[in-house]
C-alpha cells in the first residue's frame, strides 16, 4: 500500500459513510471516522464499511481530533469531510500531514 492514514469526520452521515470508508480504502492503509456525537447510525455504518471508529459523545470538534492523530510508522495522514456540502463550501480542500 501507499502508506497512508484517512481521517473522517462525520456527523450524521449515516446516508454517505460506508461509500466514504469503502472510497478511502482503495488509497489508503487505514481509516479512522470520528463520529463527532451522530445521532443517526454514522458510528454502525462507519464499523460496517470497515473503518476504524472513535466516538464522541457530543458535538465536540472532529477535525481537531483528526488533527492530533499523529502518523504511526511514517505514514502519510490526510484529514477530510464527509459532508458534501461543506466540501463544496471549503472547495474540495483535503488536509494532508507528513
Amino acid at each position: 500500500m501507499k502508506n497512508i492514514t484517512v481521517i473522517l469526520p462525520a456527523y450524521n452521515e449515516e446516508v454517505t459513510i460506508g461509500s466514504m470508508v469503502l472510497g478511502a480504502k482503495q488509497h489508503a492503509d487505514r481509516v479512522v471516522v470520528i463520529d463527532d456525537g451522530s445521532t443517526d447510525r454514522t458510528f454502525e455504518f462507519a464499523r460496517l464499511a470497515g473503518a476504524e471508529v472513535i466516538r464522541h459523545v457530543g458535538n465536540k470538534g472532529a477535525e481537531l481530533t483528526g488533527f492530533g492523530i499523529k502518523s504511526e510508522n511514517g505514514m502519510n495522514v490526510i484529514v477530510t469531510n464527509t459532508d458534501a456540502s461543506a466540501l463544496d463550501r471549503r472547495n474540495k480542500k483535503v488536509g494532508i500531514l507528513q
